[in-house]
């Protein structure tokens, strides 16, 4: 599960984040020395930054930049019950909480979903109303997250593979209070690197299911475990 926030980067991390990744898009096998040397920084401070962005490692952060520019490699479909189990094993609940402090720190949030992601904010949308003080409103209809933007008030975009249909156009130009996406796979959105991005998997699922045939378990899942945080008594982050 990985979370990366480009909004709490400061003026000399965004142009070592320009840096590094133009110099990984053209030379994929660079190491993190090299980058060291070629910036005039410590590999420390490399390490650092990637893990302030939400990697683990440099390791994992190269292997995010130079997605974009590589195919998916097939994978042997898994048993969606095995699939399922490995990631309820492996739930991280520092996400779960990073993403409920999101969610919380506004008066009112659209939630964008397509296809069956629509179905997902639309119950996500449902248990806040009834377990939160937040406005909410799950929608389909683009017309309505261009509608809707204000400085008090977030988006929230569910999409298990970002590809079902590009976010680009639609979202550009507007003036949201903070713009969040949550996928379930790993992938690397240039282009979205302006906002506030979850990811609830390392992998990049099956690429034999096209997005809309993919199922949507994980983020009820995850999302499930955000609304117990609004509950009563509950005692976040501990």
């Amino acid at each position: 599960m990985i979370k990366i926030d480009y909004n709490g980067l400061n003026a000399l991390e965004k142009k070592l984040l320009d840096s590094t990744k133009e110099c990984i898009q053209h030379n994929s096998t660079v190491s993190i020395t090299e980058l060291s040397v070629q910036f005039d920084v410590s590999t420390s401070k490399i390490s650092k930054f990637v893990r302030k962005l939400g990697f683990e490692s440099f390791k994992q952060y190269k292997k995010y930049i130079i997605s974009e520019h590589n195919e998916t490699s097939p994978e042997k479909p898994s048993s969606e019950l095995q699939r399922i189990a490995d990631y309820i094993a492996n739930f991280d609940d520092r996400l779960a909480h990073d993403f409920w402090l999101k969610i919380k720190d506004c008066n009112k949030l659209i939630i964008y979903g397509l296809g069956p992601s629509y179905i997902c904010a639309d119950y996500f949308a449902y248990r806040l109303r009834i377990f939160s003080d937040v406005f909410t409103l799950a929608t389909n209809e683009v017309t309505t997250v261009r509608n809707s933007d204000s400085k008090d008030t977030k988006l929230l975009v569910l999409s298990t593979t970002g590809l079902f249909k590009s976010f680009d156009e639609d979202l550009s130009g507007l003036n949201y209070k903070e713009i969040i996406f949550l996928f379930e796979e790993f992938r690397y959105f240039p282009k979205l690197q302006q906002n506030t991005l979850f990811y609830l998997t390392n992998s990049g699922g099956n690429s034999k299911l096209k997005p809309y045939e993919k199922s949507r378990t994980l983020f009820f899942i995850f999302l499930e475990e955000v609304i117990q945080k609004f509950m009563p008594n509950s005692k976040p982050g501990e």
